[in-house]
């Protein structure tokens, strides 16, 4: 029998996500869940039959049965939490963007190295499928040398002004807006599957830039991006093109196109947020080679209808003492990446990715 894996989440927001994720893993428990609200944390503890109730991240760690924490909470906590939590023995999956700046995820990756844990960030939306279809299909040369890319990652959630400020729109807490939100997802994809990121040229926008304060009740600037458009050259000098936004009306989808000189691959996943008077097409791949007659859909293989979740991924990963990806060091890169987009927006000029 596999070895049981017993892992503590902090941060309770997205958290439930990861709670459900790591009760979809087998012969594994979530023994123990953090939150500062103390209501709320025991509340969700009770609703997923959880253990442990800690409002002290620091209280949970000593806990000995832990064998791995999940950081779930906002950004500005995740450099602390993860070297602590590596300092105390544990392996460490981390939600997205990994950290404020580069100079904090650069020690993350580092630390982890050093004690030889396993280390993970949480870019979920890799896990598709299709996506990891298109991947093979790339990599195979469907497309043959690739000219260029263009992808996006288009929402509402942001669009309504009476939305209340929150850590996400607070620089030292969010450290990025739309960027860290929905763009490092995106950055991740094209580099996962069409390489490294050689340079960026940015711009940025606050869309609506005041909100209401819920704790004071003051009307306060909003600090971060809502929408962040920005052209990139990747290695073998690849154009890209990437828009994201979290301020589009009665839409969402997320989009990646990628165009070669022998053929074309699109994969897109909508998600709906509003009721839409149309039909939706579905979460798809699609296809064409220069020698086809039209663009047509693409099955995914059989080995491909299930794969694992970042969280099964993450657990495989300890039980066999084998690297996880993507590691700390693609939440490392993605960093590099995110950061020269707002020295470039911010400069007006073309940004080098070291």
């Amino acid at each position: 029998m596999k070895k049981k894996i017993r892992v503590g989440i902090v941060g309770l927001g997205f958290g439930l996500q990861h709670i459900r994720g790591f009760q979809d893993c087998e012969n594994v428990e979530v023994v123990a869940v953090c939150d500062v609200v103390g209501k709320k944390v025991e509340q969700i503890a009770r609703r997923f039959d959880i253990p442990c109730v800690f409002t002290n991240y620091r209280d949970m760690l000593k806990a000995s049965e832990l064998d791995a924490v999940s950081v779930a909470t906002p950004v500005y906590l995740h450099y602390s939490m993860t070297l602590e939590a590596l300092d105390a023995g544990k392996h460490v999956l981390c939600e997205k963007p990994l950290a404020l700046n580069v100079q904090q995820g650069k020690r993350m990756y580092e630390r982890a190295q050093e004690t030889g844990l396993k280390h993970m960030t949480n870019f979920c939306w890799r896990f598709s499928p299709r996506l990891f279809h298109m991947k093979e299909l790339v990599d195979s040369g469907y497309v043959g040398s690739l000219y260029h890319i263009e992808a996006k990652w288009i929402e509402g959630s942001g669009a309504d002004p009476g939305l209340p400020l929150y850590w996400r729109h607070k620089k030292a807490e969010g450290g990025f807006g739309a960027l860290g939100d929905l763009g490092v997802h995106i950055i991740e994809m094209v580099r996962w599957i069409a390489g490294d990121f050689s340079r960026v040229c940015a711009k940025t926008t606050t869309l609506i830039d005041r909100r209401q304060d819920p704790t004071s009740g003051r009307v306060l600037p909003t600090e971060l991006e809502d929408s962040c458009m920005f052209i990139a050259e990747l290695e073998r000098n690849i154009p890209a093109l990437i828009h994201v936004s979290r301020c589009a009306l009665f839409n969402s989808y997320i989009s990646l196109e990628i165009y070669g000189r022998d053929g074309v691959l699109i994969y897109q996943m909508p998600q709906p947020s509003v009721d839409i008077p149309v039909p939706r097409q579905k979460t798809s791949l699609v296809g064409a080679r220069k020698e086809d007659d039209k663009i047509e859909e693409i099955p995914t293989p059989e080995k491909l209808q299930k794969i694992p979740s970042s969280y099964e991924r993450f657990i495989e990963g300890i039980r066999s003492n084998q690297p996880i990806h993507p590691s700390f060091l693609e939440g490392l890169k993605v960093q590099e990446v995110a950061d020269a987009v707002v020295i470039s927006a911010s400069e007006r000029r073309w940004v080098p990715i070291e």
